[in-house]
């Protein structure tokens, strides 16, 4: 279990997933923590259900399925920029500061 979750809180987004399938959702749209991710990810793909996001782990579990992948990220990915900045101005060292848990998957 992820740090602060207990099993009776780790049920609550399936609980709402579900609700919300029964409701005859389309596609599930929003930001959503690390922690959850990779379960509304699977979600999507297992009902073949879009789920957009504004954020998106560099690296994310292929479905299993063999089906196509039915998450998506709106933002796009941004560490080429920088790579490309660093190399534009010929910089040697840099910092790179980041104030989300995006930062950690760079």
């Amino acid at each position: 279990m992820p740090h602060g979750r207990t099993p009776s809180t780790a049920i609550i987004p399936f609980r709402r997933s579900c609700n919300q399938f029964s409701r005859g959702v389309f596609a599930m749209l929003g930001a959503v923590s690390p922690d959850s991710f990779d379960t509304l990810h699977s979600y999507s793909n297992t009902f073949q259900m879009p789920f957009v996001t504004p954020w998106f782990p560099e690296k994310v579990l292929t479905p299993s399925s063999g089906f196509l992948d039915f998450a998506i990220s709106m933002r796009p990915d941004y560490y080429q920029t920088i790579i490309d900045t660093v190399r534009y101005y010929g910089w040697d060292r840099i910092i790179y500061m980041y104030d989300s848990h995006d930062g950690k998957w760079r």
